[in-house]
């Protein structure tokens, strides 16, 4: 009953997965000159020639970048249209964290005296998806206008403390929208009847959070010197694999140095001669990538497929601002490469 219910959603993410690039286009790409190189060569490739055929026009560098992005609408547009009430809501979660992520864009711009473009090519299946105006919300041009623009949303509660507190700054936004997102659709998923895409989602966003907690510890102690209890009460209140003990005790380690003894300690590297390298990320990156091949082969039927193919286009549109940002500023092909760590 399962595999009928699941075969298009299957099928068609199969089909868009053939069609991620690969390293070698990646380096490809990274020798390019000139941004409409670029364009010119995405133009070729299987994943992207259909939605820049729709945009012949576009070779400035933004229009380029939202016409990336957009890609990745229209494939989960696709994915979305073949798939039931269930299994939208795996995409619900996704959508939310694309509003908080541009919300804590729009607010990183409104603290630097910026506005958002407004992208012409932007895709409108991701307007029908937010929970608030998205065209108000990038025309806000002050917090008191983006709160004014988020009224009765769920949202609202939580920028109107952070703006009448008068002393809030930006990382305290994209904090508090990461802790909202996170806690929410955690309590969301338990408080699912016990199924296999209740057993996909626990882990993905177990892992997720335990993952972001670490970070945000370690980021606390280096940059910001706060105390162990100023740290826990900041956490996000849920775990994956970790156990409670294990972020207490990070929290109250005396220094970076201990705080990766006891990482290396836990569930995620036990047992293996791993180098916990928080300075660049690369072992939260490997972590992710791993969890999502593991929940996939355990679960191959079920949304674990297709959320890690989004995971993975996710990546690739990373990685593609980082190579048209690369070629814009005549940064070195090799810099590129180490940027979206594609070795040579």
């Amino acid at each position: 009953m399962r595999l009928m219910r699941y075969s298009g959603l299957i099928t068609k993410t199969r089909a868009m997965s053939g069609k991620l690039l690969e390293h070698s286009q990646y380096r490809e790409l990274t020798e390019l000159a000139t941004v409409s190189e670029a364009v010119g060569y995405l133009k070729g490739t299987a994943g992207y020639q259909e939605i820049y055929r729709e945009h012949e026009g576009v070779w400035h560098r933004g229009q380029v970048e939202a016409v990336i992005r957009n890609s990745l609408y229209r494939d989960i547009d696709k994915l979305y249209r073949v798939s039931n009430k269930e299994q939208r809501l795996a995409f619900a979660y996704i959508f939310f964290r694309y509003e908080a992520d541009l919300l804590k864009k729009q607010v990183k711009h409104l603290f630097r005296g910026q506005m958002q473009e407004l992208e012409k090519y932007s895709d409108a299946f991701f307007s029908k998806h937010t929970s608030f105006p998205l065209e108000s919300v990038l025309k806000a041009q002050s917090l008191q206008e983006l709160l004014l623009c988020l009224t009765g949303s769920g949202y609202e509660p939580l920028f109107a403390k952070l703006h009448h507190s008068g002393t809030a700054q930006y990382v305290d936004y994209a904090m508090g929208l990461d802790l909202f997102y996170y806690d929410t659709v955690f309590r969301s998923i338990r408080a699912m009847k016990s199924s296999v895409m209740k057993s996909v989602l626990q882990e993905i966003y177990g892992t997720r959070i335990d993952w972001l907690n670490i970070m945000w510890i370690y980021r606390w102690k280096r940059y910001y010197d706060q105390t162990p209890e100023e740290i826990l009460a900041k956490l996000i209140p849920h775990h994956g694999r970790l156990r409670p003990q294990e972020l207490q005790e990070m929290a109250r380690a005396a220094d970076l140095a201990e705080q990766n003894r006891i990482l290396a300690g836990t569930v995620y590297f036990r047992g293996k001669d791993a180098y916990v390298q928080m300075e660049d990320e690369i072992s939260y990156r490997n972590v992710i990538e791993q969890m999502y091949h593991h929940v996939s082969r355990k679960y191959p039927v079920s949304m674990a497929p297709v959320l890690r193919y989004i995971h993975e286009k996710e990546l690739e549109i990373g990685r593609l601002t980082t190579i048209i940002e690369g070629i814009r500023y005549q940064v070195a092909p090799k810099d590129i490469k180490d940027f979206i760590l594609i070795t040579v």
